[in-house]
């Protein structure tokens, strides 16, 4: 009961504090009260973490609340507090020296330093503030310094005096509002951009539209303002009228950076325009609003808060905007550079990397914005990459084989091969997996580490050379001069055809790569390249029904249709070549019965023979 009353208590403070806490001097001397209860209460152990947790965060809302009464505030007590400083000077030429008075006073002045320093700093980002000036970071880092570097080693080994009790808590308190001024001040720094003038408010001098609007329509009212109204909704009116209008341009931007020719397509036009129309639209709604809450809170500043759900929203909207250009325009500038080097699947691995780091960047900001410390992000990564490791061994394998199989060269895209009884055209090579389109069109997903693991056959690396080869079965009623006869003219018929390849014609040697004639003599050239052409026509076996004719040859050609036709007009030609001879005939399965003695077989009177 008594930790819920404390609790209950402590949030009834924090409301009542954030309602009287209006003016900068209120909420600074509220800040530094903070700070003193969660020194007592740290050093006396006497709460729990949830009760400091409930002062943290009263000190963190006041702090916050500061960049709106900076730019807010006229007056920062300068010429009080040089009053106060003289006068504590002049008392201190009264006292006698190390007496309590004069050491009590020489705290007091420290003090009015301190308030000194911070409230000229103050003074700076206002006034810089309403200047449209860039936010003086020198001036803020100078005062840290200054207040950091003030230490009172004097007047603390004075308080060590076991009768200058009184001297000990003032030089504490002291050291808190040092402490907090150093602590505000940091903050200050760490989000100067608040202070950052904004370039359209600063081009229309938007306080004299306003006050004008104001004065023309003379409205009596404190609660509206009728200026920022009007001023509001027509930001609002524009924004929404310009994203068609900045889709377009920006194509003609993309268009005149990376197209050669002037002519771009329609429909590539409409569909780029499509692809990046939504988070165009979006992105402009969004300033759209941050620009209202900006004009509605001048000359003030928007709080931290909508600032960093405001770059939140932006850094994802700018993620969707550039995976959309690399969807709509992106993809057909680099599949032209597909077209050229013939390695689609590095085009497309690079569209994913692309994808991925946009992506990371993009949570990164976003944690960033939410108030994360990304340089511990990263440094952990150290600590957890082994059990990482461990947990996603598979996947680095796959990621790893993938980027091997890119370098490697294996097999590409469009691709027939065959790796581990998988058999089929190569669809897409990813981070992860491996795409196979099989002949009986099924679509298989193979692991990039199994494909590294097994062999592989690819069918499609040559370049001329689809071979042919198969038995001609001549009947034994066939002569000898007739066969021979056949096996010259098949063999003519294959040096005459077009689609066969010849020897030493149909030869890397005779490619336009110079380069070639030099690496013959390192490695056989042909193999390595892709082409066959070996021809072979001969008598080969006498079988058990036929004498066969073996006939060994490359088409030119290594597309299968066309492979097929070739193939298709030697048959029909080594038929015309064999119907040539009479006594030539293809021979067919058969076998020969020999009978080497009948039986007698006697038929008696009246019986008839069959």
């Amino acid at each position: 009961m008594k930790k819920f009353t404390l609790k209950f208590l402590l949030i009834f403070n924090l409301f009542c504090n954030l309602l009287l806490a209006n003016q900068l001097s209120d909420v600074n001397n509220k800040i530094i009260s903070l700070n003193s209860q969660l020194t007592i209460i740290k050093e006396q152990n006497a709460s729990t973490n949830d009760e400091i947790s409930i002062l943290e965060n009263e000190k963190n809302s006041l702090i916050k609340s500061l960049p709106a009464l900076i730019t807010s505030s006229n007056d920062f007590n300068q010429t009080h507090i040089n009053s106060y400083i003289r006068a504590l000077n002049e008392e201190l030429k009264r006292y006698q020296a190390n007496s309590t008075h004069f050491i009590q006073t020489q705290i007091s002045l420290a003090s009015a330093n301190l308030d000194k320093i911070y409230y000229w700093s103050l003074s700076q980002i206002s006034q810089a503030f309403k200047d449209y000036s860039k936010t003086p970071d020198e001036a803020i880092i100078d005062a840290i310094t200054q207040i950091q570097i003030s230490n009172y080693q004097e007047l603390k080994s004075i308080s060590q005096d076991p009768n200058s009790q009184n001297i000990a808590n003032e030089l504490t308190t002291l050291e808190i509002k040092r402490q907090t001024y150093s602590e505000i001040l940091n903050y200050l720094k760490d989000n100067s951009e608040l202070f950052d003038s904004n370039f359209v408010l600063t081009s229309l001098n938007l306080q004299n539209i306003i006050n004008k609007i104001n004065m023309a329509v003379n409205l009596q009212s404190k609660s509206i303002n009728i200026g920022k109204i009007t001023i509001i909704s027509l930001v609002c009116i524009f924004f929404i009228l310009l994203p068609r209008v900045a889709s377009l341009l920006l194509y003609r931007i993309l268009i005149a950076i990376l197209s050669r020719s002037r002519n771009a397509n329609n429909e590539l036009k409409e569909q780029f325009v499509a692809a990046i129309k939504l988070p165009v639209v979006i992105f402009f709604i969004i300033y759209a609003l941050n620009l209202s809450l900006i004009i509605a809170y001048y000359p003030s500043t928007i709080s931290i808060e909508m600032k960093n759900y405001f770059d939140i929203a932006y850094s994802m909207v700018i993620a969707w905007f550039v995976i959309g250009v690399l969807d709509g325009y992106g993809i057909i500038i680099l599949s032209k550079i597909a077209q050229k080097s013939g390695r689609k699947e590095v085009v497309n691995l690079i569209i994913k990397v692309l994808y991925f780091i946009v992506i990371i960047i993009t949570i990164l900001v976003i944690l960033s914005k939410i108030g994360f410390d990304i340089s511990t992000i990263i440094a952990s990564l150290g600590i957890g990459g082994l059990a990482v490791a461990l947990a996603t061994k598979d996947i680095i394998a796959n990621f790893f084989a993938s980027i091997l199989l890119l370098f490697d060269s294996s097999f590409s895209q469009g691709d027939w091969i065959v790796c581990g009884g998988i058999e089929g055209t190569v669809v897409e090579i990813g981070l992860r997996k491996t795409t196979i389109r099989t002949f009986d069109n099924a679509l298989v997903f193979v692991p990039n580490s199994k494909i590294m693991s097994e062999s592989i056959k690819n069918w499609n690396r040559r370049k001329i050379g689809r071979q042919i080869k198969m038995q001609v079965g001549l009947s034994y009623t066939t002569s000898k001069q007739s066969i021979q006869n056949c096996i010259n003219d098949i063999r003519n018929m294959l040096l005459n055809h077009e689609g066969i390849a010849k020897s030493g014609i149909d030869s890397a040697l005779n490619s336009n790569d110079a380069r070639i004639k030099y690496r013959q003599n390192m490695v056989s050239v042909d193999d390595l390249d892709g082409y066959k052409s070996n021809l072979f026509v001969v008598l080969d076996e006498f079988g058990d029904n036929s004498i066969n004719i073996l006939i060994y040859c490359f088409s030119k050609s290594v597309i299968w249709g066309e492979y097929l036709a070739t193939k298709e007009d030697v048959m029909l030609k080594i038929i015309e070549i064999i119907e040539r001879y009479d006594d030539a005939s293809f021979a067919f399965p058969s076998r020969s019965l020999y009978i080497e003695s009948i039986p007698e077989i006697q038929i008696h009177k009246g019986e008839k023979s069959v």
